[in-house]
């Protein structure tokens, strides 16, 4: 098992020694989501929703790729990750921009976690509509391979039409950064299945993720890819420590990587790393 952890909620002045120490500590990978918009309310029609938001209107929320791209300066061997993009907020070229930059500069650390959103207000406020978001996030999965794999790419789409062009530099890892693609409907679990190399889940138990998983083998199999590399990445809630027995549940699961916020606040984050690499018996110097 694999531990990653939330770097989100760690205090921006505190983001560096946070990275490093978590580096030392033996975590294999940092991650940073994403909201452009933080209401103070929104629309009571999303599922379970009563009209207020999962989060404070004053969360601060960072660019995740600038975020990123900071974290791979001030360390070595991490992971770089997304956890999620809502890729359907973004014209795919910048992002791909953004992708291929990190990839670059951080020597072929990034794994770019994706979703469609869900939050209507974020649509509304940068001019995209909500409505289509998940027939173009499959469309801008085809463009981000266009632009990463071929050496003048171009496209053209029901949304997207770009023309022959060059585009440098291409990310390092090839074919590309790892993309893993959030949700757990139907729908989510196809695209996961079809298009992605690995899934990013929310905070399901264990027994539930061994039913996603087994749907996504399945899917796999439809779509002939079940011998491509494929990762299951899970969050756990923030506040939790390191739990052997979750742990065991999930590695039984079949889960690779979990993604951590083991402090309640922010201002205890750096001390819930210590705590969480201690008690996980992570193996580095830094641990011993």
């Amino acid at each position: 098992m694999h531990f990653g952890l939330n770097m989100v909620p760690v205090r921006l002045g505190e983001l560096t020694d946070a990275a490093q120490r978590a580096e030392a500590l033996g975590f294999e990978s940092l991650w940073v989501g994403e909201h452009i918009l933080t209401p103070v309310a929104v629309a009571p029609k999303y599922p379970g929703a009563t009209g207020k938001p999962p989060f404070s209107p004053d969360s601060r929320f960072t660019e995740p790729f600038a975020t990123l791209a900071h974290l791979g300066a001030v360390t070595s061997r991490v992971r770089l990750g997304t956890g999620i993009a809502i890729l359907p907020l973004h014209a795919p070229l910048a992002l791909a921009r953004s992708i291929a930059t990190v990839d670059v500069l951080s020597g072929g650390r990034v794994s770019v976690g994706v979703g469609v959103g869900w939050m209507r207000e974020e649509f509304d406020a940068v001019g995209q509509d909500f409505t289509t978001r998940g027939r173009r996030m499959d469309e801008m999965l085809a463009v981000l391979d266009t632009l990463f794999t071929e050496e003048r790419p171009s496209f053209a789409g029901e949304f997207y039409t770009l023309p022959e062009m060059g585009f440098q530099p291409k990310p390092l890892q090839r074919p590309r950064p790892p993309m893993l693609v959030g949700g757990s409907s139907e729908v989510a679990l196809r695209r996961a299945a079809r298009a992605g190399d690995g899934w990013y889940g929310g905070q399901q138990p264990p027994e539930e993720v061994v039913a996603i998983i087994e749907k996504l083998q399945r899917y796999r199999e439809e779509y002939e890819r079940a011998d491509r590399p494929f990762e299951i990445t899970v969050l756990t809630a923030w506040g939790k420590g390191y739990d052997a027995d979750l742990v065991a549940g999930y590695e039984k699961a079949g889960v690779h990587r979990m993604v951590a916020t083991p402090w309640s606040s922010s201002r205890e984050a750096l001390a819930g790393i210590e705590a969480f690499a201690r008690t996980a018996g992570l193996a580095s110097e830094g641990a011993r």
